[in-house]
């Protein structure tokens, strides 16, 4: 959202569960990435934001999990706390959010929690109350849910999964989610119908464009490496999963004969998807 970033502020507040005056009120985004210097590793985050007290607010959605990837965190933390401290100046940090996003389960021995908050202890206490991790195991939540176990979690963080969870399922939403002004504005503002094109090119530029891909790959004649890219997908994916990619192909106009050998579906198969 261009004007106010309600809907990210609200989510922010519900998944580090700020509440009263510690809330985010607004929020300034900037630059992701963090150029390195000499021998050192870029660090580029999916959101970076400043908040109307200074504080900063560190967001990674991550998809699929790795060993490194906690340690990749507190890189990231480092350099975000290094490029704030200049010569001269005093070691004084804001507080730093670091909220991760994940699409895979990062703490197996927490079976029935899919919210964590990560601090560093001494003697029982937070050692520095100005550093806040948060990880959000999106999945998990996804699973308890469909088992019933969340119920009756009404906290903001499990409403805004409920929401997030019902429009990438396409599932009817509970009442409490679409009585939510909050939530009324997100599933209006995910309706492709509301991009014009010029839009919904920025919003996608960096997710598979499959119409793009297409017709690159014939000027350029890439068709086979093309083709390579979809087999891998459909190899990887389930029966439910590789419909919905021979569906979406056959709407973009690929070409059938590209599809029917990728996908192993028959002509017949794909055009009743």
């Amino acid at each position: 959202e261009e004007k106010g970033h309600s809907m990210l502020i609200s989510l922010l507040n519900a998944m580090l569960n700020l509440q009263g005056s510690e809330q985010i009120q607004s929020i300034t985004l900037e630059m992701q990435e963090f150029p390195g210097v000499f021998n050192r590793k870029n660090c580029l985050l999916d959101i970076i934001g400043t908040t109307n007290a200074g504080e900063k607010v560190l967001v990674e959605i991550q998809q699929q999990g790795d060993k490194f990837f906690r340690d990749r965190v507190e890189y990231y933390m480092a350099r975000v706390i290094e490029n704030h401290v200049h010569k001269n100046e005093k070691y004084e940090l804001p507080r730093i959010y670091f909220l991760g996003l994940l699409d895979f389960e990062m703490f197996p021995e927490a079976p029935q929690t899919y919210i964590h908050h990560v601090d560093q202890m001494c003697n029982g206490r937070k050692y520095l109350k100005k550093i806040q991790k948060v990880f959000v195991e999106i999945a998990k939540f996804f699973e308890l849910e469909k088992n019933g176990i969340t119920q009756t979690d009404h906290s903001d963080a499990a409403e805004w999964l409920r929401a997030i969870m019902g429009i990438i399922k396409e599932e009817p939403m509970p009442e409490s989610i679409l009585q939510n002004e909050t939530f009324k504005k997100l599933l209006e503002s995910v309706k492709l119908i509301n991009f014009i094109e010029d839009i919904f090119n920025l919003e996608v530029k960096n997710m598979t464009d499959l119409q793009a891909q297409h017709e690159i790959g014939y000027s350029e004649g890439h068709e086979q490496g093309f083709a390579d890219g979809i087999e891998k997908g459909f190899a990887e994916g389930s029966l439910e999963e590789r419909s919905k990619i021979a569906k979406s192909l056959y709407a973009n106009g690929v070409p059938l004969e590209i599809i029917m050998r990728c996908s192993g579906f028959s002509e017949e198969e794909i055009k009743n998807l």
